[in-house]
C-alpha cells in the first residue's frame, strides 16, 4: 500500500513539471523560430519587390525598343504605333532638336502648293507666264472661297445658293489644286439639293483623290464619314469604331477631331444598343484627350531632354505634369526616342506574379521618393526603381484592414507550438484535475469508511443485542412453562443470528474481493429454481412463523427450462440482497414481486418493490462501494453501502449484468441477467 501511494505521489508531481518544464522550452523555441521566420519574410518581401522592379525596367527597356523600331520603319512620317503597352504616349525628336510625334495642335489647310501666293512658277517659266499663272490660280481660288460661302447657307432660301455652289464647283474639279476640295464640295453640295448623283461624286473623289487630305484627314475618311451621315447613327459608330481602330493613318490630335465630328452628329435620342456604343465612343475620346494632352506638355521638356539624353535610357518628371514620368534615350542618328508614363501604368506593365503575392491584397504602388502611403494602406516593403529613376520607387502594400504579413507569418509558425503548449496545458490540467479528483475521492472513500464503520458497528450491535436479551431472558427463565413463549424467543435468536450471518458473508465477500481472493464454484443450476430458492430463504429469515404476506413469484414456461453455468451460493445471496433492499425500502406492507424469464441467449431475475424509486442521477452511484443514497440517511433506513456493490460484482464475476429501472414514486426493479447453457448439438 505504501508503495502504490509513493507511485501515486511520483506520478502526480511528474504530471504538473513535465507539461510545464514542456510549456518552458516551447516557448524558447517559439521565440527564437518568430524571429527567424520574420528576417525570412522581410528578405522574401523584399526579393518580391526587387522582381518587380527589375520586370517595370525590362517594360521600360521594351517601350523603347518598340519605339526605335516604329521610328526607323516610318522614318519621317507618324504612320506607325509602337506595340509595346507602355508605348501608348510615345515621343520622338530629330537630330535638329524638333518634335516629330506627337503633334500637339493640327496643321494647316492643306491646299496645295498652288494655293500659296507665294510659291514660284515652275524652273524656266518666263516671267510673264508665271504672272499670268499664278493670277489663274488666284482666281480659282476666289471662286472655290464664293463656292464654299455658299455652301455654308442653311434655310429654306438656299436652293439658288447651293445650285451656284454646285456649278462653282463643277468647274473647278478638273484642276489639280483645287480638284479634290471642289470634288469634296460637290459631293456635299448634291447631297444638300438631294440630287440621285451625290454617290456618284463621292466615288469619284475617292477614286480620284484617295490618296490626298483635308487638314489630314484621309479623302477615304471623309468620304467614309459623308455617307455615314445619311445612314444614321450604326454607320456614324461604324466609322468611328474605324477611327479609334486605327485604321486610318492619322495624327493623334486629328482623330480627337475627327472623332468630336462625330461625336456632334450622334446627339438626340437613340436606342439602347446605340446610346451604349456612345458611351463607349465617349469614353476613348476622354482618353484620346488626355494623350493629347500629354503631347501638348511634353514641349517645355524638350531642350532638358535634347541637353541630358545619352545612349542608355533615363527618366525624369515631367515639367507641367509631376505625376507623369519621362522616359528617354538616343538613338545613333542623333534624334531623341521616348516615352511619357504614369504611376498606375508602371504597375501594370509589371504583371502579377506568384511570388508577388506576399500578404492579401497585396499590391505594387510605384510612388515618389520620399512620400508616404495613404493612411488605408500599410507599406509593407519598399525599394528604389532602378538608378535610372531616381525620383520614383517603388512599395508593395496591402489595405490596412487586412492582417500584417509578419503577424500572418508569426501565426502560422505559432500554430505548431500552440498546438503543442495546448497538448501540454491540457495534460497540466487533467494532472491538476487528476490530482484534484484524486485527493477529492481520498476524502470521499475516507468518509465513507468512516460511515461505513459506523453502520457496521450498529448493524453488528442490533442482532447481537437482540440475541443477548432473548438468551439472558431464557437463562433466568422468564419463559419458564410456557412452551409458545419459549419457542418465540429462540426463533427471534436464530433469525437474529442468520441475519448477522448475512451481513458477516457480505464482509467477508467484499474482503476477498478487493484482495483478489474470491473463488466461485459454478454449476449447472435451474434459473426457475434459484429464483424461488432465494425467495423461500429470504421469507425464512423475515418471518419464521410464516404470518407476512408472501412474496409473489412469477416464472414463465422458458425459465422452467432453461439451465445457467454459475455459483448457487452467490446467486441466491445477491437475489437475497436485492429482496432485503426491497423490503427495506419499500415498505413492510408493501409486496415484493419476483420475476424469472429467459430467451434464446440469456435468463434472468428481476424484483421489483414498491418504495420511492431511485432519481436517474443515483442509478449509477448505488452500485459504489459504501455508496448510500441522501434519501436513505434521511428516511433512516439501516445499511452497510454493499449489498449493491456486491451484486454487481459478483453477477459480473459469472458472466452476468445487473440493471435497474426506477421512476419516482413508482419503486424500483432490479434485474440479473446470466447466460444460458448452450445445449450440446
Amino acid at each position: 500500500m505504501r508503495s502504490r501511494r509513493a507511485w501515486i505521489y511520483i506520478l502526480s508531481v511528474a504530471a504538473l513539471l513535465v507539461p510545464a518544464g514542456g510549456i518552458a522550452y516551447l516557448g524558447a523555441v517559439s521565440y527564437r523560430d518568430e524571429r527567424g521566420a520574420i528576417a525570412a519574410q522581410d528578405e522574401r518581401q523584399r526579393q518580391a519587390a526587387t522582381g518587380i522592379a527589375d520586370r517595370i525596367n525590362r517594360a521600360i527597356g521594351g517601350a523603347l525598343d518598340s519605339v526605335e523600331s516604329a521610328t526607323t520603319l516610318a522614318q519621317g512620317t507618324n504612320r506607325t504605333t509602337p506595340s509595346a503597352p507602355l508605348a501608348r504616349y510615345w515621343f520622338w525628336i530629330d537630330a535638329d532638336g524638333q518634335m516629330r510625334a506627337p503633334h500637339a495642335v493640327p496643321g494647316s489647310v492643306d491646299l496645295g502648293g498652288a494655293l500659296d501666293r507665294t510659291a514660284p512658277c515652275a524652273q524656266g517659266t518666263p516671267l510673264e507666264d508665271c504672272v499670268r499663272e499664278l493670277a489663274t490660280r488666284q482666281t480659282r481660288v476666289a471662286r472655290l472661297q464664293a463656292a464654299q460661302r455658299a455652301e455654308a447657307c442653311r434655310g429654306d432660301a438656299c436652293g439658288e445658293k447651293w445650285t451656284e455652289a454646285k456649278r462653282q464647283y463643277t468647274s473647278l474639279v478638273q484642276f489639280d489644286d483645287t480638284g479634290h476640295i471642289a470634288q469634296l464640295g460637290l459631293a456635299r453640295t448634291l447631297q444638300l439639293l438631294g440630287d440621285s448623283r451625290a454617290p456618284a461624286a463621292l466615288a469619284e473623289l475617292e477614286k480620284r483623290f484617295a490618296d490626298r487630305t483635308f487638314e489630314g484627314v484621309p479623302v477615304t475618311l471623309v468620304v467614309a464619314m459623308l455617307r455615314a451621315q445619311p445612314a444614321g447613327a450604326d454607320a456614324l459608330l461604324d466609322v468611328a469604331d474605324s477611327v479609334l481602330d486605327d485604321k486610318y493613318s492619322l495624327d493623334p490630335i486629328v482623330r480627337l477631331g475627327v472623332l468630336a465630328r462625330i461625336r456632334g452628329r450622334l446627339a438626340g435620342t437613340l436606342s439602347e444598343p446605340q446610346a451604349r456604343r456612345r458611351a463607349e465612343l465617349d469614353e476613348r475620346v476622354s482618353l484620346i484627350r488626355s494623350e493629347a494632352r500629354a503631347a501638348a506638355g511634353l514641349a517645355d521638356d524638350v531642350p532638358e531632354i535634347v541637353r541630358t539624353a545619352g545612349a542608355t535610357w533615363r527618366g525624369r518628371a515631367a515639367t507641367h505634369v509631376p505625376q507623369r514620368t519621362v522616359i528617354y534615350r538616343r538613338r545613333a542618328d542623333g534624334g531623341v526616342i521616348g516615352i511619357s508614363v504614369d504611376a498606375p501604368m508602371l504597375e501594370e506593365a509589371a504583371g502579377q506574379e506568384p511570388r508577388d503575392v506576399v500578404a492579401k491584397n497585396a499590391r505594387a504602388l510605384v510612388m515618389p521618393s520620399g512620400a508616404a502611403v495613404v493612411p488605408e494602406l500599410r507599406r509593407i516593403v519598399q525599394v528604389p526603381l532602378g538608378e535610372a529613376l531616381p525620383h520614383l520607387t517603388l512599395a508593395i502594400v496591402n489595405p490596412i484592414a487586412d492582417p500584417d504579413p509578419r503577424d500572418e507569418v508569426i501565426r502560422e509558425r505559432s500554430k505548431r507550438h500552440i498546438m503543442y503548449t495546448s497538448a501540454l496545458a491540457v495534460a497540466l490540467g487533467l494532472g491538476l484535475l487528476l490530482m484534484i479528483r484524486g485527493a477529492a475521492r481520498a476524502r470521499e472513500l475516507a468518509q465513507l469508511k468512516s460511515d461505513f464503520v459506523s453502520t457496521v458497528s450498529h448493524e453488528l450491535k442490533t442482532p447481537l443485542t437482540s440475541i443477548r436479551m432473548f438468551a439472558e431472558m431464557l437463562e433466568q427463565g422468564v419463559a419458564q412453562g410456557d412452551p409458545a413463549k419459549m419457542a418465540r424467543y429462540h426463533g427471534v435468536i436464530v433469525q437474529e443470528s442468520q441475519r448477522l450471518g448475512l451481513l458477516i458473508a457480505n464482509l467477508l465477500d467484499y474482503a476477498q474481493i478487493e484482495k483478489g481472493t474470491r473463488r466461485y464454484t459454478p454449476s449447472r443450476q435451474d434459473l426457475a429454481g434459484l429464483a424461488r430458492l432465494a425467495v423461500t430463504t429470504f421469507e425464512t429469515l423475515r418471518d419464521p412463523d410464516g404470518e407476512r404476506n408472501s412474496i409473489e413469484v412469477e416464472v414463465s414456461p422458458e425459465s422452467m427450462r432453461a439451465d445457467v453455468e454459475v455459483d448457487r451460493d452467490v446467486v441466491v445471496q445477491a437475489v437475497l440482497n436485492l429482496l432485503a433492499n426491497a423490503a427495506k425500502y419499500g415498505g413492510a406492507e408493501k409486496p415484493i414481486e419476483v420475476a424469472a424469464g429467459a430467451d434464446a441467449t440469456g435468463g434472468w431475475i428481476s424484483v421489483r418493490d414498491h418504495g420511492p424509486g431511485i432519481p436517474p442521477v443515483e442509478q449509477a452511484r448505488i452500485f459504489r462501494e459504501f455508496y448510500r443514497s441522501p434519501e436513505a440517511y434521511r428516511s433512516g433506513v439501516e445499511g452497510t453501502g454493499l449489498g449493491l456493490a456486491l451484486v454487481k460484482r459478483h453477477i459480473e464475476a459469472l458472466g452476468g449484468t445487473v440493471e435497474v429501472a426506477s421512476e419516482l414514486g413508482q419503486g424500483a426493479t432490479f434485474t440479473i441477467r446470466l447466460p444460458r447453457v448452450q445445449e450440446q448439438p
